[in-house]
């Protein structure tokens, strides 16, 4: 049944990527389209935010507590975004769930595939529906790409190759204590670039080809850590779903930071999509240059779009996710990722940085293999 009135939307966890969503969630409350229910933070918001927050028509009213129960309890929004650790997604929209919420779950919805089974269950249970925030999922260049992909536009498909190289500071690993973690007090959090960093590159990889829920996915997993605790911070894998490989090769330890690539492999044309950036180049089998209409679509824009008429499809229904899932379920019965040698490790302008990879990453995207199979000197 479509919703009439403004959507009445929580946000909880208002810090790091919470604060792209606080901004979205603003934006739309100043076209009326929503309102702000309450946010909810162990740490308050920034200064600047919430003067914006209580420059909204009726924010001077607007909660802002430390405990999410308690917000969740008072104002029992319409709409919760939960934007916090990966091991609090499932406590926390069940919570959501029990006021009667629909929700925006950030990526990865939850840490273990038997979570994801329970989250699902529970949402169809409540009859509410959850978008997860692969944002990737409201690009028009993605969306693009798939559909070439699904009309043969590229001639037979014979795989689709991922490599992402990033720089990040020892720092990264220590802001918070779940981070980089498996597990923290024996709960799961499964942390790590394959799961969190890059976790869009491998679920924007597996739409492309057109995995749909439901589908056999074989997984192979070559995994090292670096100044992670615990988890990769650099890593290959290949999914394997209908004799199709997808591989995703990247790394938190690269010697310069690189927009990451999906590399569309065709038997007779191929593409290349920037999906943090949009961009898609490429030829399609009969020597057509591929372009895309540019920008996307905000995944909450189209949550509230999808309530108010439910003929608008999510971009990105909890349904949806299943086949990355293999890939983080696969990731948390490995364990702790292998310690890298320290011979494949400089300090460069002191944050660690392993020998070659840039270029190795790129070669496993190209020749879909993984780092033993080109081979790589420490793997």
């Amino acid at each position: 049944m479509a919703i009439d009135e403004p959507l009445r939307v929580a946000l909880i966890g208002v810090h790091g990527y919470g604060q792209v969503h606080l901004d979205g969630l603003l934006r739309l409350a100043g076209t009326g389209a929503v309102r702000v229910a309450g946010l909810a933070d162990p740490r308050p918001p920034a200064p600047e935010s919430l003067a914006r927050v209580r420059a909204l028509p009726g924010g001077a009213d607007v909660p802002v507590l430390a405990d999410a129960a308690e917000l969740l309890e008072r104002v029992r929004p319409d709409v919760t975004i939960v934007s916090t650790p990966i091991h609090t997604h499932l406590p926390l929209a069940r919570l959501a769930l029990a006021a009667g919420s629909h929700l925006l779950l950030e990526k990865p919805p939850t840490a273990s595939m038997a979570q994801f089974r329970e989250l699902s269950a529970e949402v169809a249970g409540a009859g509410k529906v959850c978008q997860v925030g692969f944002q990737s999922f409201g690009s028009r260049a993605l969306a693009h790409a798939a559909r070439l992909v699904a009309d043969g536009a590229l001639g037979p498909l014979r795989g689709v190759g991922v490599h992402g190289a990033w720089v990040r500071e020892r720092a990264y690993f220590a802001r918070a204590a779940w981070a980089g973690r498996m597990e923290l007090d024996g709960v799961p959090v499964t942390d790590g670039a394959l799961t969190n960093a890059f976790a869009h590159a491998t679920a924007s990889a597996l739409r492309v080809a057109g995995v749909p829920a439901g589908a056999d996915v074989g997984v192979e997993l070559q995994r090292y850590r670096v100044a992670s605790p615990e988890g990769d911070d650099t890593a290959s894998v290949r999914l394997t779903v209908g004799g199709i490989p997808i591989v995703v090769a990247v790394t938190l330890c690269a010697a310069e930071h690189r927009m990451p690539v999906i590399v569309v492999h065709g038997e007779r044309g191929r593409l290349e999509l920037e999906y943090t950036t949009d961009t898609l180049t490429g030829r399609t089998a009969d020597g057509a240059e591929v372009g895309a209409p540019p920008g996307r679509e905000v995944l909450l824009d189209n949550l509230v779009a999808h309530l108010h008429d439910p003929a608008v499809p999510l971009l990105c229904p909890l349904a949806d996710c299943e086949p990355f899932m293999h890939l983080l379920e696969a990731v948390r019965r490995d364990g702790p990722a292998r310690a890298m040698p320290p011979a494949a490790v400089e300090e460069i302008d002191g944050r660690p940085v392993v020998v070659g990879v840039d270029d190795l990453v790129r070669r496993c995207a190209e020749d879909l293999t993984l780092f033993a199979e080109l081979p790589a000197p420490w793997s």
